[in-house]
């Protein structure tokens, strides 16, 4: 979040305050589902691997974005896409 603050000229504050009044989420949130859905997007429509789609979303492990999947969405990436006919 921090990086993207700076990205914009704003303070972390400034952020926090745009995202919740347009928003009503705090960025980090915002951040993890645009992830999300950009993931789910790729798990849809792509047959890229579970790992290239982690690092294609901004992961460097893999692992821990499976475990992030499987925390936000209630499944690992695999299940959810066999679940949905990938």
């Amino acid at each position: 979040v921090s990086a993207h603050a700076r990205a914009l000229g704003a303070s972390l504050t400034a952020l926090r305050q745009a995202c919740a009044s347009v928003a009503g989420a705090p960025p980090q949130q915002m951040l993890d589902d645009r992830c999300l859905l950009e993931a789910q997007r790729l798990l849809l429509y792509s047959q890229m691997s579970v790992a290239d789609i982690a690092y294609a979303v901004g992961f460097d492990d893999p692992a821990y974005f499976s475990r992030f999947f499987a925390r936000h969405i209630g499944q690992p990436p695999r299940a959810w896409r066999a679940a949905r006919g990938g």
